[in-house]
């Protein structure tokens, strides 16, 4: 197998991979996001960190910042994308790199992706218009259009990511979510 497929780093990814096989790393990993308040509905998201079994398993120099904002209808100034954008943001990308990483590991070329996101909600219970409306998305669907080697293969690299996917098992399933208020 060679280094590099599609441009994802598999020698990196079987690295990680084995270690965790091992025990060297652990396998129970944390993603972190700090929200600060900017006025209005803004906020700026900084991502940096990532913990493997306590241990922080990225390098200094890592650090994102993400605007949020609203749209002007729900109060905001439109400047950034909302979280509910972010959250299908979240589930294109954790599918996209899914396919496209699994094709890697399949031997298959990739010559074109793209994944379509759309999350449904009704805002009458985030309002508060209907007390027995859900305040969640009602519906997520979301498109693949795949271009490239094997045909078969690329729809398995789907099929698979379709399973595996933490974004997309996350909203799928029922987690427990712990708040704290300091």
């Amino acid at each position: 197998m060679s280094d590099m497929k599609n441009g994802v780093n598999l020698a990196a990814l079987s690295g990680f991979v084995d270690a965790v096989k091992t025990g060297a790393v652990s396998a129970d990993v944390r993603f972190s996001a700090r929200s600060k308040w900017m006025g209005g509905t803004r906020s700026e998201v900084t991502i940096d960190s990532f913990l493997a079994g306590g241990v922080n398993a990225a390098p200094p120099e890592r650090s994102f910042t993400l605007q949020v904002d609203e749209p002007v209808a729900l109060g905001g100034q439109d400047l950034a994308p909302n979280p509910v954008e972010y959250l299908a943001a979240g589930l294109c990308g954790c599918i996209t790199a899914g396919i496209v990483t699994n094709a890697a590991l399949f031997g298959t070329e990739v010559e074109g992706l793209e994944v379509t996101v759309d999350a449904d909600i009704n805002v009458l219970g985030l309002f508060g218009l209907d007390r027995s409306a859900p305040s969640q998305c009602s519906r997520i669907t979301y498109t693949v259009k795949l271009r490239g080697g094997d045909e078969a293969a690329l729809r398995k690299s789907k099929e698979v990511i379709d399973g595996k996917s933490p974004v997309r098992n996350t909203l799928a399933n029922a987690i427990e979510i712990v708040t704290h208020v300091v």
